[in-house]
């Protein structure tokens, strides 16, 4: 049996990279050195993160990304296909190396990050239409934007044509045109994210109080065609907008002592497209996905961090005592 014949699994498209993690005191300013810090290698790129998240929470779970023929894509491959995660989809590009990305982070868990794409910008469309079944037949189809607009487009052009939960997680952000929204059911940006989107749809003014600020964004972009629209909001929590109810709900995670937020909103995602493929409501789903977060930034690194559907049960259980509310 192929895996587009069997629609029981997410469907994770997007980047794969190598992170070079150096883990210091404090960030740098502009032209300062900070020394004294401590240096990792791992694997990383969104789109991988969210793959292992989901596959680590239960779910069958294929991954499409394009990785260079170097020793960079071989360990990415190795580790992925470890994991559990279906790799038989993934591109192998010639003429351009792995993805890199630079990460410094600091003692609070804050970081920056740059990201020399390499193969995971030449993720073409045409790449896309040849896994047309695979993405068909998801019951999850997860995307991230480390990889070309014009491929995002055709991915949930097809994903339309199929009954999957489609969803995009707007980061790092850049133009969305009204054409691709319309097929997607949700979306998941963090706070500025959802700021700078609206902005771009060049949807008017907002607000200057913070509460209805989101609220104004949220049902603005939901004109779009998406449903439903999960801002997070780091130690507060995240705000779920389900458009065709006009509702917000707001779900509180659990206070732990950040020490590396790198990873964390893609264990977010991948959690929350693992937890709807099991058939859990979306007010669960984020549950489930923010206990998943709260765990994740208590560790270091970006995969090593996500953890295992029982640590996430446990935590999930806390989460169901706080319980969750109406408008922020």
């Amino acid at each position: 049996m192929k895996y587009e014949d069997n629609g029981n699994y997410v469907l994770v498209i997007g980047s794969s990279n190598i992170d070079l993690n150096i883990y210091s005191k404090k960030l740098p300013t502009h032209g300062e050195t900070v020394t004294g810090g401590k240096f990792r290698q791992s694997l990383g790129g969104k789109g991988a993160n969210q793959s292992v998240a989901s596959i680590r929470s239960g779910s069958k779970t294929v991954f499409i990304a394009k990785v260079g023929t170097d020793i960079y894509g071989k360990q990415m491959e190795s580790q992925l296909a470890k994991e559990g995660i279906i790799i038989d989809y993934m591109i192998r590009d010639k003429s351009e190396s792995s993805g890199i990305a630079f990460i410094m982070v600091d003692e609070k868990g804050e970081n920056m990050i740059s990201v020399a794409p390499g193969a995971n910008a030449r993720l073409t469309p045409h790449d896309i239409r040849n896994s047309s079944e695979l993405i068909k037949n998801a019951a999850s189809i997860v995307v991230q934007m480390e990889i070309p607009i014009d491929t995002i487009k055709e991915i949930f052009d097809i994903a339309s044509q199929g009954d999957g939960i489609k969803i995009l997680n707007p980061a790092p952000l850049k133009y969305l045109s009204p054409n691709i929204l319309k097929n997607i059911d949700i979306i998941v940006p963090n706070e500025g994210e959802l700021y700078g989107l609206h902005s771009s749809l060049n949807l008017g003014d907002l607000p200057l109080n913070l509460n209805e600020k989101l609220m104004q964004a949220s049902r603005d972009i939901a004109k779009t065609g998406i449903n439903i629209i999960i801002t997070t909001l780091g130690s507060k929590g995240s705000i779920i907008f389900q458009a065709d109810t006009d509702t917000f709900i707001h779900v509180p995670t659990i206070d732990v002592n950040a020490i590396d937020t790198v990873g964390a909103g893609d264990c977010f995602i991948g959690v929350l497209a693992s937890m709807l493929n099991q058939g859990e409501d979306i007010v669960n789903a984020v549950k489930y996905a923010s206990a998943a977060a709260s765990i994740a930034v208590t560790r270091e690194g970006a995969q090593e961090s996500i953890p295992y559907k029982e640590e996430i049960n446990v935590k999930y259980k806390k989460l169901e005592i706080l319980g969750h509310k109406g408008e922020p």
